[in-house]
């Protein structure tokens, strides 16, 4: 037989029997649509979960601390670090807690407290923080660069003044927000380090350290780097140097463990977010500690996947009953039609055309029913998303999204339930001999 032939009949048959092919297909449908919107929900979910995620940090970014571990956190660490596989940029976020860095305009009137980082120049970029003016720091800078927050200027206060001696950086009841009093990019400013050596009356004894910095940038503020609203960047080797030559110019001397650097935040920024927890675990092998937004990311991708499966098996019971709905309707039709199926053998019809014949009226039901599945699926989605979504998370939000391959592999398994399912039956109708088929009532 032609397999036009074939389709044709198949066709007939369920044309014929329309009541019973869409009860049957019914199952399917139901079936069908429900671990669509379960899979739905739980890729929702992970996007949702990233997006949020991704709004209060980057995912990519590790934080190494070293505040309790016997292992020292040095230069060679923060290198064997970046050699790691996956690991874009390795940076050291450096803070001298013993020296006191200040900063005045050069009339001295308004001074602030910097909170100042010492970083690998090419490791802001990297890190993903974003200009707002001027250029990233580079090695061939000028002498004391730095880079500084959107809000560093309203670090600064007056000392002219007891009380309101600074500028908030909010707005007021007008909307209107305060010019600070310096602009960092214009005023020229001194960078120093107050002496803290003193006789036995508190007097100063030793030589304060000033330079001048040059503001190079201006970064964006930035929730997720909370850095880049007021605190200050400066080339590490350069950080290190003033303290050196403050050291010197007050006579302090290092010896022993007080000449070793050991980093307490370290920042380690990975190529993707699948790298990362490759990266954390060859970290701590190393004897520190670390932590990232993708850890909680894990955990909210756990309680997504929890969710999907729960839907998936309730969902899967409702397709396997449909499954065992066209077994039964292929049983019927094969007892239906046990004289056709004597006329076609003796007429010449092959046994493996028969069998064709079963599983393709078999897997049309499940096509049919994959096919109305999956158009109750986008309008389940699309109430989730009404109803739900905009409910718990504002307006626009979805937590059911349908990609194409998903709708794919849906068709491809209700046809493949058809076809499974209706296997048996046509196994048995094909076994039955001809005449006995002809003499069937």
């Amino acid at each position: 037989m032609r397999i036009s032939d074939i389709l044709s009949i198949c066709l007939r048959n369920l044309i014929r029997r329309k009541l019973r092919t869409f009860l049957t297909a019914l199952g399917v449908v139901i079936g069908v649509a429900l671990i669509i919107v379960a899979v739905s929900i739980g890729i929702g979910l992970s996007i949702t979960y990233d997006e949020q995620m991704a709004s209060w940090g980057d995912l990519t970014v590790i934080n190494v601390y070293n505040w309790n571990s016997q292992v020292t956190m040095d230069d060679a660490a923060v290198a064997q670090i970046q050699a790691l596989e996956g690991v874009d940029i390795a940076t050291p976020f450096y803070q001298n807690w013993e020296l006191n860095f200040q900063m005045k305009t050069k009339n001295g009137r308004y001074q602030c407290y910097p909170q100042l980082y010492g970083v690998y120049p090419e490791a802001l970029e990297k890190l993903g923080y974003e200009l707002k003016e001027g250029k990233y720091l580079e090695e061939r800078d000028k002498e004391y660069s730095m880079v500084v927050g959107e809000q560093f200027a309203y670090r600064f206060s007056d000392t002219k003044k007891k009380r309101n001696n600074r500028v908030d950086p909010y707005p007021d009841q007008y909307g209107r927000i305060k010019d600070p009093y310096v602009d960092v990019t214009k005023d020229k400013l001194i960078l120093y380090i107050p002496s803290q050596k003193t006789d036995q009356n508190g007097n100063p004894t030793g030589k304060d350290l000033e330079v001048k910095p040059v503001i190079a940038g201006v970064l964006l503020k930035n929730d997720a780097n909370w850095e880049a609203t007021n605190a200050a960047f400066m080339d590490i080797s350069e950080m290190k140097a003033l303290e050196q030559k403050y050291n010197k110019q007050n006579g302090i001397k290092k010896t022993g463990d007080s000449k070793k650097v050991n980093y307490e935040d370290v920042r380690v920024k990975c190529v993707d977010v699948d790298s990362v927890a490759g990266v954390q675990e060859a970290i701590r092998a190393m004897g520190f500690e670390c932590g990232s937004m993708n850890d909680g990311r894990e955990m909210m991708q756990k309680q997504a996947l929890t969710i999907q499966i729960v839907l998936g098996v309730l969902a899967g019971f409702s397709l396997l009953v449909a499954a065992i709905g066209i077994a039964n309707t292929m049983i019927m039709s094969i007892y239906e039609r046990t004289r056709e199926i004597g006329v076609m053998k003796v007429i010449g019809a092959e046994v493996r055309d028969i069998r064709i014949m079963f599983l393709l009226e078999a897997g049309m039901i499940g096509l049919l029913g994959g096919i109305m599945g999956v158009s109750l699926s986008y309008a389940g989605s699309w109430g989730v998303n009404k109803f739900v979504a905009e409910a718990m998370l504002g307006a626009g939000s979805r937590l059911s999204i349908i990609p194409f391959w998903l709708v794919a592999i849906a068709l491809a398994f209700s046809v493949l339930v058809g076809v499974v399912f209706g296997f048996l039956p046509a196994n048995r109708g094909v076994k039955i001999s001809a005449l006995e088929a002809i003499k069937h009532d």
